[in-house]
């Protein structure tokens, strides 16, 4: 049985990494920027791995192969001044997602933490612009003005977000129940913690 298990979470993790990373190159090539489920990801990853290392590993995984391959076919830098924030976010919103790792799912509380979720991406990323970037003063007014002006490169990211952890978490919740019921066993735990 800890075979199995360990098969079924190595598929869920793969999935969820090529998955992600395939959704945000098409993103990317058909303009619909930020339209992605890397936040999914991090939230269900936190939610739902017990394992704190395999939480952490799948988003960040999941960012880093896509941003190579963005950074590829769009001649941009990999490793950019503001990799820290954009990372660090992820992680915190990984770490966000600990809070609906308990057996039942709890649909206003998941939504409630992907908008959180986003709105905590896009301060700390945004943040990272405003310090790094030499576009902005770096002053109150500069901060203002550079969260005002990212706004139009978000007009997809909380939709996108919200869209991907109701697909995200609703797949497993149908998965796990109907995977349960047919097996008898309780390999993939309905609503609990992968291991």
């Amino acid at each position: 049985m800890k075979a199995t298990s360990t098969n079924n979470n190595f598929l869920l993790a793969t999935g969820l990494v090529l998955a992600a990373v395939i959704f945000r190159i098409l993103s990317n090539q058909f303009n619909f920027f930020n339209l992605t489920p890397v936040i999914a990801v991090a939230l269900f990853a936190g939610a739902k791995f017990k394992d704190n290392k395999a939480a952490i590993l799948i988003p960040i995984v999941t960012m880093f192969i896509s941003d190579a391959i963005l950074a590829y076919l769009n001649n941009h830098e990999l490793f950019h001044n503001t990799i820290l924030f954009t990372y660090g976010s992820v992680v915190a919103i990984i770490f966000l997602g600990k809070l609906l790792n308990n057996s039942k799912l709890n649909i206003g509380k998941t939504v409630g933490l992907s908008l959180v979720s986003s709105l905590l991406f896009f301060l700390i990323s945004n943040f990272g612009v405003w310090l790094f970037s030499n576009m902005y003063s770096l002053t109150t007014s500069g901060l203002i003005q550079c969260y005002v002006m990212a706004i139009p490169f978000n007009k997809f990211s909380w939709l996108g977000d919200l869209f991907f952890v109701v697909v995200l978490f609703g797949i497993y919740e149908v998965v796990s129940t109907k995977i349960t019921a047919a097996s008898g066993n309780l390999v993939w735990q309905k609503s609990d913690t992968i291991d």
